[in-house]
């Protein structure tokens, strides 16, 4: 007859013996009970292991993902600071042509100013021995001044000669017209210096007085009415 085997033991003994006690503590375990705490042990390690692994490459993501933000963050902020340099350099230049656009436009202005104040006839119009002038005669329209050899007969303003004409008295008669509604007009006997069309400045040569103790005359008129002309004159002129 075989020998019958040898069942394994499906209950073990669990002695607990504390320390420094006499008393034994005896608890019976079945193997079933065992095995499946062993299972849940060995789930719950596994679960723990996988959720530990899968935080790690989460937290290793979220490692490099603040990595790349501050590699953003120091791109952004150099670029601003490029940006703010680069605007500084530009608000520098804009000043720079506004004040020299400025400038221009001042000095353009006095320019301006100026060429308009040398077209106005306000000039003295005799270089060299002269008397004083005589009273506006209303009538007449003109001043006169008594000159002598050499005197030179001058244009009072900047303008383009007008006319040049034989004048009723004897002599000639030069008009200059300034271009803003003056009239300067100038008589003398004697020969002109100037022909039509001449573009003349302030101090040009008119007439250039050969003779001791002769008369010029002087008249300005402004839109056509003839005013005197010692209103304007620059006797230092």
């Amino acid at each position: 007859m075989e020998e019958k085997k040898k069942k394994k033991p499906r209950r073990y003994n669990l002695l607990i013996v504390p320390e420094g006690s006499g008393d034994v503590k005896q608890y019976h375990i079945a193997l079933d009970f065992v095995i499946i705490l062993a299972a849940i042990i060995i789930c719950v390690l596994f679960v723990g292991l996988t959720y530990i692994i899968k935080a790690s490459g989460e937290i290793e993501d979220d490692r490099n993902q603040i990595l790349a933000l501050n590699a953003q963050l120091e791109y952004v902020t150099s670029s601003n600071i490029i940006l703010q340099a680069e605007n500084e350099q530009l608000q520098n230049e804009l000043l720079e042509a506004k004040t020299s656009l400025d400038t221009k436009d001042y000095v353009e202005q006095q320019t301006d100013t100026a060429n308009s104040l040398s077209y106005i006839p306000t000039g003295f119009p005799i270089s060299g021995q002269v008397s004083q002038p005589s009273d506006f005669d209303k009538t007449k329209g003109y001043i006169t001044f008594n000159v002598g050899d050499g005197t030179k007969i001058a244009a009072a303003g900047d303008g383009i000669v007008s006319k040049v004409v034989s004048d009723e008295n004897g002599g000639f008669r030069v008009e200059i017209d300034h271009g803003n509604e003056y009239i300067s007009i100038y008589r003398y006997n004697g020969d002109p210096l100037l022909s039509e069309g001449t573009q003349v400045l302030r101090g040009t040569a008119v007439f250039s007085c050969t003779s001791d103790e002769s008369t010029f005359t002087y008249a300005i008129t402004y839109k056509g009415d003839a005013i005197d002309p010692n209103t304007l004159m620059k006797i230092d002129g």
